[in-house]
């Protein structure tokens, strides 16, 4: 069974909105103890500065009470995100421009950057998650409580901070890394348009490689958890600040009981 279809044959994994074209449901995923996350309580997206009333309304339906908006200020005030209907959920700016990020749109602008070097410098951002930024990736794990869920997660594509992002939330919730790669991967079929944030003619293999959801990206990140802290429940306690009590607590709000 695609990793796109709901386990219980009800729909889509994705939500199609006319404004976000990678907004997910992180239901569905098995843990290691044989439970699955739950629908309904954890969301991942793109920017939502372009949905229209039709996808604000369906929004409404999921009853979001807090977004973790995962974008560097500039990008929060280049292109805000639309209001969400009652009850507005609150919104948490953690966000932060990926390492050298302004330096590899501006060279993809410009054409003086292969797509080989786009790779290796987008190898190096993931590895810069796991080592520079602890503070935003704990701030998340600390947000999620039984009064902020459900939750969505977003930066500008959904793709390299989010994807991290998810990826760090279904760690702490036993969720095999396996499965991750699969939910990461998922981005490369709803990518979104960068050329507003890119601008000018962008050579097409350029732009694709800049929107790819490479399975080296997150491996680069998980390989530098093990190099650095050694293992996932390492780097959760120990960069992230995550306690056994607090990480107990996440898995019987965001996991199915038992059978």
């Amino acid at each position: 069974m695609s990793v796109a279809q709901r386990e219980d044959g009800m729909g889509i994994r994705r939500l199609s909105l006319s404004g976000a074209v990678n907004f997910r449901d992180l239901g569905g995923y098995p843990s290691v103890d044989g439970r699955r996350t739950r629908w309904g309580m954890l969301f991942r997206s793109d920017q939502l500065a372009e949905i229209d009333d039709a996808d604000l309304e369906t929004l409404a339906g999921l009853g979001l009470r807090t977004i973790c908006d995962l974008r560097a200020e500039s990008e929060r005030e280049h292109k805000p995100n639309r209001r969400l209907r009652d009850p507005h959920p609150q919104v948490h700016a953690l966000g932060f421009m990926p390492h050298n990020g302004d330096a590899l749109l501006a060279d993809a602008r410009s054409g003086s950057v292969s797509v080989e070097e786009i790779e290796a410098r987008v190898r190096e951002i993931y590895r810069r998650f796991v080592t520079d930024q602890t503070q935003a990736y704990s701030r998340l794990l600390h947000v999620l409580d039984e009064h902020t869920v459900p939750l969505l997660i977003h930066c500008t594509s959904g793709r390299d901070r989010t994807g991290f992002a998810s990826a760090v939330v279904m760690m702490a919730l036993g969720v095999a890394r396996s499965t991750i790669a699969e939910d990461y991967a998922l981005s490369n079929q709803y990518r979104r348009d960068l050329t507003f944030q890119i601008g000018g003619a962008v050579d097409p293999a350029v732009m694709a490689a800049l929107t790819r959801s490479h399975p080296a990206y997150l491996a680069e990140a998980f390989q530098t958890i093990d190099e650095v802290w050694g293992s996932d429940d390492a780097y959760l306690c120990d960069a992230l600040e995550l306690s056994d009590e607090r990480r107990d607590a996440l898995k019987d709000l965001l996991l199915e009981p038992a059978p």
